[in-house]
């Protein structure tokens, strides 16, 4: 009697059949199992067929192949690590080292690069805050384009002009003066004899207030 000597087959040959025989085994349908596992059918009749192109790219058909085994009690170290072995010489031809890379991974920055356009990315904020800051509080402009400075006149009034932001509140000795779209105004203010202070203020919402005061001397 001829001794019979088993043969290992190679992961090609086998290990598709061992899921197919595994699953006749214990009489289970491939539509079944396919929902039990979460796996569409199709993709488990390609690896019982051992039609791997049919497969995701990627790590998604060894992962199945995995699942698969595992679920009909199969050693699932010993399936992957028969394909790992088939294929280690000759990874172009294994549909599972087939990594799917996204589109971002191809766009490499150094980090000097990408630490350098943080950096400018924060700066650019922190400068635009301390500009946003600084409109809001800062006094708005003020130019007092009449009278001139230490006047001496001979008249009881005096006619104020000037021009600051058109957002601006302008007072004229406490008193308010209205100022047009592009923040001109003028008021004509009553004079006494003597030294006269015109003491002109100019305000946003909220911030500090810019004062110009002007001295006229009434003879």
């Amino acid at each position: 009697m001829n001794n019979f000597t088993p043969r290992k087959l190679e992961p090609e040959e086998n290990v598709g059949e061992k899921l197919r025989q595994a699953r006749l085994f214990k009489n289970y349908k491939i539509e079944n199992v396919a929902k039990k596992i979460s796996i569409r059918a199709d993709y488990l009749t390609a690896l019982e067929e051992e039609h791997f192109e049919s497969l995701p790219t990627g790590l998604y058909g060894r992962n199945y192949l995995k699942k698969y085994s595992a679920y009909l009690g199969l050693n699932t170290k010993e399936i992957l690590e028969s394909w790992d072995k088939y294929f280690q010489d000759n990874t172009t031809n294994d549909p599972f080292s087939k990594r799917v890379v996204k589109r971002s991974r191809f766009i490499v920055f150094p980090k000097i690069v990408r630490n350098t356009l943080i950096v400018i990315a924060v700066a650019i904020c922190f400068l635009y805050l301390i500009f946003y800051f600084k409109k809001i509080v800062f006094p708005p402009f003020l130019v007092i384009t009449q009278p001139e400075k230490n006047m001496l006149i001979h008249s009881n009034s005096i006619l104020v002009t000037g021009e600051t932001a058109k957002e601006a509140e302008i007072k004229i000795n406490g008193e308010i003066v209205l100022n047009n779209q592009n923040g001109a105004f003028s008021q004509t203010i009553n004079l006494k004899q003597g030294l006269n202070n015109i003491v002109i203020k100019s305000k946003k919402k909220y911030s500090r207030e810019k004062t110009v005061t002007r001295q006229i001397l009434v003879e």
